[in-house]
């Protein structure tokens, strides 16, 4: 039934062509050269919005060179440290496990498409680039590129990619993830995926996508908040997405999502699922959400606390408890 295909999609049973590159987001003509954090709530948001949600534009950052020392200075840093990176494209050998509190940031005066660090997961088992566990780390001015993963790879059967996973350590302790004017572009994967009851993540001012677009990636999610964790999403573009944009999933799961734009995505824009899921949303615009703008499923709640638009083939909606959840039909279903 309609019901049980519903499920079947949120988990990600989608398969997709072969070969592409990512396009990261591209800052429109005239854009602020200024640090957004200065800047008005409103003004931030057309600083930092790309100029063509849908651009298929084959685009790579400048950078003066290839680094491979970040992962030394990762694990020679102290808890506490701050490690501060120059202009350049730096390559995480492998999977990274964060799990003492440290901050990573660009260089002050430049733009975070500068600094980009580099991960690649395998096609054949899921690769997680970056771990935190236990810790708070935060991410500051920085771009995010995850290649490579399993296109039809699921984050239910263990296959698909997550680019940054914030992992309850079970032993009792925190762990925080914040996302601070940073851009995460996945060729396959999750962008970003936080479980377990003491885990926490905060993304400020960021742009998250593409994740999967290009090949309708199975686990081509933004921000899966999953198994009772909590996530906060302020002025944020979350689009791209070949599943959901932004999802408080599995029972528990809670999310605030405020001042942000999300779509297109190819499933949902912003979802909960599962008993005691929540979704809250403030000031948020869904652009081109090709199935559902808010998704409930399993007893999850979407909660329109004010101001929620969807944009649909050029036309702006606002939308409320009635119509919030309409579906649009899919070719796969």
């Amino acid at each position: 039934g309609m019901a049980g295909t519903a499920v079947l999609v949120m988990l990600g049973l989608l398969a997709g062509a072969e070969g592409f590159m990512v396009a990261p987001p591209m800052r429109p003509t005239g854009a602020c050269s200024c640090s957004l954090r200065s800047l008005p709530l409103q003004q931030r948001r057309s600083c930092r919005q790309p100029a063509s949600r849908r651009s298929m534009t084959l685009r790579m950052a400048t950078s003066l060179e290839t680094d491979s020392s970040l992962l030394t200075r990762i694990e020679e840093a102290q808890s506490g440290d701050t490690i501060v990176l120059g202009k350049g494209t730096y390559v995480l050998p492998k999977p990274v496990v964060l799990s003492k509190d440290v901050t990573i940031k660009a260089e002050d005066g430049l733009l975070p498409t500068d600094v980009v660090i580099v991960g690649e997961a395998p096609t054949d088992r899921r690769g997680v680039m970056l771990t935190v566990s236990g810790a708070n780390v935060k991410l500051q001015g920085v771009k995010i590129l995850h290649k490579g993963g399993s296109i039809p790879g699921t984050l239910s059967n263990g296959l698909g990619s997550i680019c940054m996973m914030v992992l309850e350590p079970g032993d009792g302790r925190n762990s925080k993830l914040t996302l601070d004017e940073c851009f995460v572009s996945t060729e396959t994967s999750t962008a970003v995926f936080v479980t377990g009851g003491t885990s926490r993540v905060n993304v400020d001012t960021c742009t998250i996508g593409p994740c999967g677009w290009d090949v309708e990636s199975s686990s081509g999610y933004g921000i899966c908040i999953f198994k009772g964790a909590h996530g906060e999403v302020l002025n944020t573009d979350v689009y791209r997405c070949a599943q959901s944009g932004i999802i408080a999933f599995y029972e528990g799961s809670s999310a605030l999502v405020i001042q942000c734009d999300v779509g297109p995505c190819q499933l949902g824009g912003i979802a909960a699922e599962g008993q005691r899921a929540q979704m809250k949303a403030s000031k948020v615009k869904l652009i081109d959400i090709e199935w559902k703008n808010c998704a409930e499923y399993d007893g999850g709640e979407v909660i329109l606390l004010d101001e929620v638009h969807a944009v649909v083939n050029g036309e702006t909606i606002v939308l409320n408890d009635d119509n919030k959840c309409e579906t649009r039909p899919k070719p796969f279903f």
